[in-house]
C-alpha cells in the first residue's frame, strides 16, 4: 500500500504520483470534469477527476465521505486558490455520507445560531475556524505547562472524585460512592497545598464542576483549570510575577506558532505592557470607574461586577496598554483557606487577572499556620474532621504559600474575541446541555 502523503508535504511531490486520504470538503461538478476538494488534518487538497466511472461514484456521495485518492501532483493551471493539485485522480470510497449534511461546514461561516451548531458538533467542529478555536486551545495548554516547567513546577494530577467539598463558595455536584455520598471537585485547590510540601511548586490541569445556575456567555457547569502552586512565597507579588511570565510565554508561542489560525480566525494577539501588569487595588478600581462612569465606588462587598470588569479593562487598555490588569484586595474571608490583609481589615490577600474585561485567574495568599487554619475553617462553619488530610499537610511543617487559577475556556474565549464561553468549549455542559448534548424533554 502506498505511503500516505498530507496536504502540506505535495509540494514536494511535484510530478510524482502519490496517495492522499481525507474528507470531502466540497465537490465540483462540470460534467466531463469534476474538482473535488479534500481536508485532511493539514489543509485543503484539489483533486481533479476526468475519468467518467469516478466521477458517476462521487456524485453518489455527499461531502464528508472519506476517501483515499491516488494520482499526479502538478502545478495549479488557471486562477485558483491552489498552487497544486492532484490530476488523473483515481479515488476509493472508504466511509460513504449518503444523507445531506444538516449543517455545510464547506462555506466560511456556518450560517447557523450557536445552539444549532453545538447540536451538531461533532461535525461543526470540522469546519476550518471552529477547527482553529481548538487548535489555539492546544497551544494554550502546551505553552503553559512549557511556561511551568521552566519556572521549575512539577505536575500532577488531582483526583475528580472527593469526600468533601473543596471550596466553601460554590454549589457542588454529589454523587453516589457505593454507599456514600461523594463530590465532583470543585477545584484541586486542597490537593495542590498538599503537594506544595512535596516539591514546592506544582501545577495541575483538571476538569472541575460548579453547580451554579448561571445563565451566562461566561459559566460553565464543567471547565478546565490550569493551576499552580507555590512555597516559599514573600507575598503575592511573587505569584502574580510568575503568572505574567507564564502569559507572555503562551502569547509568544501562539504567535510563533498558530499564525494561520489566528489569520483565518482575524484574531489580533493580546497586547501587553513593557513592564509588569498594570496593579491596582479593587477599592481603588471602583474609584476609578465612579470616576469614568458616575456608578457609585459604594459596594455591599469589595468586588466587581461584569460591566466593572469591562470598564476596568478599557481603563488599562487606553492608559497602560495592556489587556490585561491585576486586580487586588478583595472582601475579607474570602475563604477558609486564605489570608486577610493585616494591613487592611475589609481585605484578603487575593487577586484577579482581568482579560480583556473579564477575571481568568484568580488566586491567593494561603494560609500555612496550623492553629491559623483551623481556626478559620471553623469560623466557615468546617469540621477538621472532614479534612484530616488536607490539615496533615500543615500540622507537619507548611512554608508560606500561594497559588493561582486559571480558566482554560475563558482563557480561550477573550484570546479569540468570542462571544460565548461554549465557542471555546468542545463539549459544554450548562443549564440544557451535559458533555454537549442537549437533555431530551
Amino acid at each position: 500500500m502506498p505511503k500516505r502523503v498530507l496536504s502540506s508535504e505535495l509540494e514536494k511531490q511535484l510530478g510524482k504520483i502519490v496517495t492522499v486520504a481525507g474528507w470531502i470538503y466540497s465537490i465540483r461538478n462540470l460534467g466531463n470534469i469534476m474538482f473535488v476538494i479534500l481536508r485532511d488534518c493539514k489543509g485543503l487538497i484539489q483533486v481533479v477527476i476526468t475519468e467518467k466511472e469516478t466521477i458517476d461514484l462521487i456524485s453518489k456521495v455527499q461531502p464528508e465521505t472519506v476517501v483515499k485518492a491516488s494520482g499526479v501532483v502538478t502545478k495549479t493551471e488557471g486562477k485558483s486558490q491552489f498552487d497544486i493539485e492532484i490530476k488523473n485522480a483515481k479515488i476509493k470510497l472508504i466511509s460513504p455520507v449518503k444523507d445531506p449534511l444538516p449543517v455545510i461546514i464547506s462555506k466560511k461561516e456556518i450560517d447557523a445560531q450557536l445552539d444549532t451548531i453545538l447540536d451538531y458538533r461533532p461535525l461543526t467542529l470540522r469546519h476550518p475556524k471552529i477547527r482553529a478555536i481548538f487548535n489555539i486551545q492546544a497551544s494554550i495548554l502546551k505553552a503553559f505547562a512549557d511556561s511551568m516547567r521552566k519556572q521549575g513546577f512539577v505536575e500532577f494530577r488531582s483526583p475528580v472524585l472527593m469526600g468533601v467539598p473543596s471550596e466553601t463558595g460554590a454549589d457542588v455536584f454529589e454523587v453516589k460512592y457505593f454507599q456514600k455520598k461523594a463530590y465532583l471537585a470543585q477545584s484541586p485547590q486542597l490537593y495542590k497545598q498538599i503537594m506544595v510540601g512535596v516539591f514546592e511548586r506544582v501545577f495541575t490541569i483538571t476538569p472541575v464542576f460548579r453547580a451554579e445556575k448561571h445563565n451566562t456567555t461566561r459559566h460553565l457547569m464543567e471547565l478546565t483549570q490550569l493551576d499552580g502552586e507555590v512555597g516559599f512565597i514573600k507575598d503575592y507579588n511573587d505569584i502574580l510575577d510568575i503568572v505574567e511570565n507564564t502569559v507572555r510565554h503562551i502569547v509568544k508561542y501562539i504567535k510563533e506558532n498558530n499564525k494561520e489560525d489566528l489569520e483565518l480566525l482575524d484574531v489580533d494577539i493580546p497586547r501587553l505592557p513593557k513592564g509588569k501588569f498594570p496593579r491596582v487595588k479593587v477599592k481603588e478600581a471602583l474609584k476609578i470607574i465612579e470616576k469614568i462612569t458616575g456608578k457609585s465606588a459604594s459596594r455591599k462587598e469589595i468586588d466587581l461586577d461584569p460591566e466593572d470588569e469591562r470598564e476596568i479593562g478599557k481603563w488599562a487598555l487606553k492608559k497602560f496598554n495592556s489587556d490585561f490588569i491585576w486586580l487586588i484586595g478583595f472582601k475579607k474571608d474570602k475563604n477558609f483557606y486564605t489570608w486577610n490583609n493585616p494591613e487592611d481589615p475589609d481585605e484578603s490577600l487575593s487577586f484577579d487577572l482581568e482579560f480583556r474585561g473579564l477575571e481568568v485567574l484568580s488566586g491567593t495568599h494561603r494560609i500555612h499556620d496550623y492553629d491559623k487554619l483551623l481556626e478559620c475553617m471553623k469560623k466557615h462553619g468546617l469540621s477538621k474532621d472532614n479534612y484530616n488530610q488536607y490539615l496533615m499537610a500543615f500540622k507537619y511543617g507548611m512554608p508560606p504559600e500561594g497559588g493561582f487559577s486559571f480558566g482554560l475556556e475563558r482563557l480561550t474565549k477573550q484570546f479569540l474575541n468570542l462571544k460565548n464561553i461554549r465557542e471555546a468549549t468542545l463539549f459544554p455542559s450548562d443549564l440544557t446541555r451535559i458533555s454537549g448534548q442537549r437533555f431530551n424533554d
